[in-house]
């Protein structure tokens, strides 16, 4: 299950609001004057009236939404009166609610692809039922939808609408910003001691030059034996191996698995971009990763080292920012980055993005799936006085302990489309490169070499 979906403080609102648009709840009635008199409604070309749905219920179905919980804040009220709005303007009624559990998704999603039913819904789904559904034909496919704009990448996010393309046909939407993931978190207080500026790797961000030779220099110097006692006490780097592999690969132009252009998947750990990463990460983690000393430490145990300051560089997903998450407590000001750039890759920063994705049921016929389309569409309007282009900043301030966090690493990670396809593949475990190569015990082409044959059954299946 993605992390994303059970935090709970300030910064879980917008975290699964990526995940599938906004988890909006029931709003409350509001009895004032309408604020929205002004704001035109849209029509329907082929009537040239305003859209009239007739009174359809549409759910878009989850597995965590609370439909009736009250609004946490003011920007919540002012959306939940938004799409009270939307919805009696257009005489609909489109809300997002848990349908089913995070377990029985899969089982939820194909039973009603398969059998229909009066319900009118769009559906949630992860991994798990990507490829399957569309193997089996159970998705809508969405470039026949013709009243949406599905090219507009300030509501739509590019990155899912290209998880399941399939040559022009695709199967799967999200609105919104791609959530962030992986970057680099760095203590402040760890970088001045070393002789840095306290915000240098934001500098080298915004002058290009954040690479893995800057981040390697920075290291080695990071690296110190504060005691002269002939034993490195402050280390460079302390991270979860996974999430270094994930970023490295990705910042080299790498990956686990890639898709052609005619949604075929095939194995990429071996290619030429993503074994140079496979090394240089071999390397990082020998030379400068933080042992785990404590064999009866929990998994997580380089969160406590950080959050400590007994190391500079952390890498890891943005959520672990959330003021009442690993960090809150932290003494140290930190900073994040996006991963730093490989000598291969394209010279984008980015993050690996690997949102949940969202689909209709092929059973409906093209006249119900385009009313359903259109009217989640107008649902996902921009609430006025929220509609800026950097309003989705807002919920991601108050998570980090400076704004260049937000406006410029955070703006890097949402420009550049960059799914994740290994995902979507069923018992592909990339623990198989992983483990070997991070502890030191296999070379990153033994552990090619060792994988690739069992990884190339899988990935040959999800393309039958």
């Amino acid at each position: 299950m993605i992390k994303t979906n059970v935090k709970k403080a300030v910064c879980f609102g917008l975290a699964v609001a990526m995940l599938a648009g906004t988890a909006f709840a029931a709003p409350k009635k509001n009895k004032k004057a309408d604020p929205y008199k002004n704001v035109e409604k849209q029509k329907d070309p082929k009537t040239k009236k305003v859209y009239d749905f007739k009174g359809m219920e549409i759910i878009i179905a989850d597995w965590w939404t609370d439909g009736d919980r009250p609004a946490a804040s003011k920007r919540e009220e002012d959306i939940f009166a938004w799409h009270e709005w939307t919805n009696k303007t257009y005489n609909v009624k489109v809300k997002q609610k848990a349908m089913m559990g995070w377990g029985s998704s899969p089982q939820f999603t194909t039973n009603f692809c398969l059998t229909g039913g009066d319900e009118n819904y769009v559906i949630i789904i992860d991994g798990r039922s990507a490829n399957v559904g569309v193997k089996a034909n159970l998705f809508y496919d969405l470039s026949k939808i013709t009243s949406v704009n599905w090219k507009d990448s300030n509501k739509y996010d590019q990155g899912v609408i290209q998880k399941l393309a399939r040559g022009d046909s695709f199967y799967a939407f999200n609105w919104g910003k791609p959530e962030p993931k992986e970057g680099v978190f760095f203590n402040k207080r760890l970088l001045e001691e070393a002789g840095y500026n306290r915000d240098y790797p934001y500098d080298l961000q915004k002058q290009g030059k954040w690479t893995w030779a800057t981040f390697e220099e920075m290291c080695k110097k990071l690296a110190r034996d504060t005691d002269n006692d002939g034993i490195i006490d402050k280390y460079a780097l302390t991270t979860f191996s996974s999430t270094f592999a994930m970023g490295a690969l990705s910042s080299n132009g790498g990956s686990y698995v890639g898709v052609d252009k005619n949604g075929k998947y095939y194995n990429n750990a071996g290619s030429e971009k993503s074994m140079e990463a496979w090394n240089w990460i071999a390397y990082m983690s020998q030379t400068y990763q933080q042992p785990q000393t404590d064999e009866g430490a929990n998994w997580d145990w380089f969160y406590t080292a950080f959050v400590n300051g007994e190391a500079a560089f952390l890498v890891d997903e943005e959520y672990n920012a959330q003021p009442q998450g690993k960090f809150g407590q932290m003494a140290d000001d930190f900073g994040f980055v996006c991963f730093p750039l490989g000598p291969s890759g394209d010279g984008k920063y980015k993050t690996t993005h690997n949102t949940n994705m969202c689909i209709i049921p092929s059973c409906y016929t093209a006249d119900r799936a385009e009313k359903i389309a259109k009217a989640v569409d107008l649902y996902l309007e921009p609430t006025p006085g929220y509609d800026g282009p950097d309003a989705w900043k807002e919920d991601y301030y108050p998570c980090f302990r400076d704004a260049r966090a937000v406006d410029e690493t955070l703006q890097l990670m949402a420009d550049t489309p960059n799914p994740r396809f290994d995902t979507l593949i069923s018992g592909l475990d990339t623990g198989d490169m992983i483990w070997g190569i991070w502890g030191g015990w296999v070379t990153p082409m033994e552990a090619y070499e060792n994988s690739k044959n069992v990884w190339q059954g899988l990935i040959d299946d999800c393309n039958r």
